[in-house]
Formats: structure tokens, C-alpha cells, sequence
């Protein structure tokens, strides 16, 4: 008897071109998984025929979809087609690099980055970047540009210090994607390596939620959750190979938290958590067994953080239900980062009680929504940066 075992079990994935129908001869990729969910779900009739034998008449399968997802550690660049499906992007944009040049200075007195060689005309206000190359370290790192002309940006993210131009800079604004109304559906393929010709096929999967977690001294976490329309067993993949998984090393919160901002300022936080809903909902019709489609209603972001109690200026802004923003940056040890960028958000629930026990420490739990920024006319953004 063979019996598969689950360490065997290959998770890929393709998009689709057409909603639920399976897409043949290109390559699938590999996923790199910490667990999965996949399953088709049925929904039926019982007959109400009255007989004498108490017996009934038939059962009518009514509905099927497929649910489940999967758990992931996160690593640069292995999801960066399901965040871009989740956020329902059209794709990541380019990335812009300015420099190296010596004509590029810091000042303090209002957080600006100039050159004298107005070079910064492809720098654009909202978006991050990295800088690079300064001999002050409080000038290198990531940033947001809160405006922009071709000889001068200003900034927030971090307080920058006077030096004067000479250095060999680098400024790079990385890719982005934010929330929009493309629709991405993927075929999802499970391969049971260890037994012969056996896998499933699940279509029409679209990303329905996205969650990703940072907790004190452990790996960064995250979930994809799935609506789909059906699965079907396949004796053979539809695809012409399989991408491997790339060797990216996994992001922890020790060593590569860069910072989590609260208005654009450093917080010190104990745990960190986001999930990003898309609130999906099936099309169906007679004559026609399952989805045709799915359709997305309004993008839900929201999330809770645990802080330390310092003082009554985040709090404060629970009480009020003053609006602030909220923006996390990781980096893993090659120097490959992610910026999620929250402009407009409201904590919604909070606490400063002191509980039961001494000798604890004092804590501020906070819930969050976050919503459209009337400026920036977005909800969420994610940049990249490659090393």
C-alpha cells in the first residue's frame, strides 16, 4: 500500500486567462508553503417526494466552489503575484533610479533631500524610497516623499541630518502596487509527488484574503485565502514544467523589522498584525452548475497592533478618533525590502487599564481600519526593494 505522505505534497500555481478553465503549456511555480486548505465544497438537495416507504427519492448536487488557501513564512518575491491579486492591481510599476550622483544633499530644518542637478523630475509625492551612499547614516534608508519637485523632495519615515553634496548618492523608488479593480484568477495545482499521476486541479481561484503577522522573536507569517469554482482530478499537469521556488532567506522580527510607524514615527510594538479583505461574492445562474464568476465589493483593511504605554499620544487619538497612518518595513538579511503603507487609518478599539498582577508592564492594544486617503486616493501600498 502506498500511502502519500504530506511532506510530498507540491503546491503550484499559473494565471489564468480564463476565469475557471484550466491553462496548458507554460510553466507552473512552485509555491514555498508552510500549509494548505484546498478543497471543493458541495451543497445539495434532499428530495421532498412523499412515499409510503419513508424513502427518499433523490439528491440533487446544487452548488460547488472551492475555499482554503494557504499558510506561508515570508520571503522577498514568492508572493508577489498574490499581493498584487489581493490588492486587485493591475501589475507593480517601475522601479525608478536616480544617480549615483554627487550633486545630492540632506538638510535638517525640513527633512529634504536636494541636487543641484534637478535630477529628481521621475520622483513622484506618496510614493518610497531608498537611499544610499550618504556619509551620515540617518540619511540612508527608506522613506516617504511628501513632496517633490526635480531639484528637491521632502520627506518623512525618518529625521535626516545636514550634509552637504559630495557623496556618491543613490535614490531608488521602488516598485509599487496599490488597491485598484483588476481581477486575477489563478489555477491552483496540488501534486501528490509520492504516488504515481495524482493531482488536483482547483480554477477560478481568487485571492478573497490576505493576511500577513509579526510576532516578538519569530518568523513573519502570513495567509492566502481562496474563493474558487471548482476542482477536478488530473492524471497529468496542464503546465509544461515547474519554476522552482527562488532561495530568498525567510524575514523574522528580530533581525529584520527596519520599523512599524505610527504617523510616520517609529513605535516600539510587541506584535503587528494586517488583513486585507476583498469581500468576494459568486455570480450564478440557471442552467449552470457553480460560479461563473466571482465579483469583489469594497476592499476592507484593518488590523491590531500591542504597543507600550508611553505616553497619551496614541491613545489620545482612540479617544478623539483623530485619523493617523500606519506604515511597516522589513528587510532581510540580503537587503530585499517591503514597505506596506497604511495613509489613512482610525484605531478603533483601545485600552489603557492596568488589569490583574503586578509587575507587568503597561500596555496599549489597538485595533485599526484603515480607508481611502482623500489625497493619495488609496487605502493600502506596497513597495519593493531588491538588494
Amino acid at each position: 500500500m502506498s500511502i502519500s505522505n504530506i511532506n510530498r505534497v507540491q503546491l503550484a500555481y499559473i494565471a489564468e486567462t480564463t476565469f475557471g478553465t484550466q491553462k496548458t503549456g507554460s510553466n507552473l511555480q512552485i509555491l514555498r508553503i508552510t500549509s494548505e486548505s484546498f478543497k471543493q465544497n458541495t451543497e445539495i438537495a434532499l428530495s421532498n417526494e412523499i412515499r409510503s416507504d419513508r424513502q427518499r427519492a433523490d439528491v440533487v448536487r446544487t452548488k460547488v466552489n472551492v475555499s482554503g488557501g494557504f499558510g506561508f513564512e515570508l520571503s522577498y518575491a514568492s508572493f508577489d503575484d498574490f499581493l498584487v491579486a489581493a490588492l486587485m492591481s493591475s501589475d507593480w510599476s517601475s522601479l525608478v533610479t536616480v544617480g549615483p550622483a554627487a550633486t545630492i544633499s540632506a538638510a535638517s530644518a525640513d527633512n529634504s533631500l536636494s541636487d543641484s542637478g534637478s535630477g529628481f523630475g521621475s520622483l513622484v509625492a506618496n510614493q518610497w524610497i531608498k537611499t544610499s551612499g550618504f556619509t551620515n547614516a540617518a540619511n540612508n534608508g527608506y522613506f516617504k516623499i511628501v513632496s517633490a519637485t526635480a531639484a528637491k523632495i521632502v520627506v518623512s519615515g525618518g529625521t535626516l541630518t545636514n550634509e552637504n553634496a559630495g557623496q556618491s548618492v543613490t535614490i531608488r523608488m521602488g516598485p509599487q502596487i496599490v488597491n485598484g479593480t483588476t481581477d486575477t484568477s489563478f489555477n491552483i495545482e496540488r501534486t501528490y509527488s509520492d504516488l504515481s499521476n495524482e493531482l488536483a486541479l482547483f480554477t477560478g481561484c481568487t485571492v478573497s484574503q490576505c493576511s500577513l503577522n509579526v510576532a516578538t522573536n519569530g518568523i513573519l507569517t502570513g495567509n492566502f485565502d481562496f474563493l474558487g469554482k471548482a476542482e477536478t482530478s488530473e492524471t497529468e499537469s496542464g503546465g509544461s514544467g515547474y519554476d522552482a521556488v527562488n532561495t530568498n532567506p525567510l524575514m523574522n522580527s528580530i533581525d529584520h523589522v527596519v520599523g512599524i510607524y505610527e504617523n510616520q514615527t517609529s513605535i516600539d510594538v510587541i506584535d503587528f498584525s494586517l488583513t486585507l479583505s476583498n469581500n468576494l461574492r459568486e455570480l450564478m445562474k440557471v442552467g449552470h452548475l457553480g460560479t461563473i464568476d466571482i465579483s469583489a465589493g469594497a476592499v476592507d483593511v484593518s488590523g491590531s497592533f500591542n504597543a507600550y504605554y508611553e505616553s497619551k499620544t496614541l491613545y489620545d487619538k482612540y479617544l478623539t478618533f483623530t485619523t493617523t497612518s500606519l506604515a511597516k518595513v522589513v528587510e532581510d538579511e540580503d537587503g530585499n525590502a517591503y514597505v506596506i503603507d497604511l495613509p489613512e487609518v482610525k484605531v478603533t478599539d483601545s485600552g489603557r487599564h492596568a488589569g490583574e498582577g503586578g509587575g507587568n508592564d503597561f500596555k496599549t492594544p489597538c485595533t485599526f481600519q484603515a480607508f481611502r486617503d482623500s489625497s493619495e486616493d488609496v487605502t493600502i501600498r506596497i513597495a519593493k526593494f531588491a538588494a
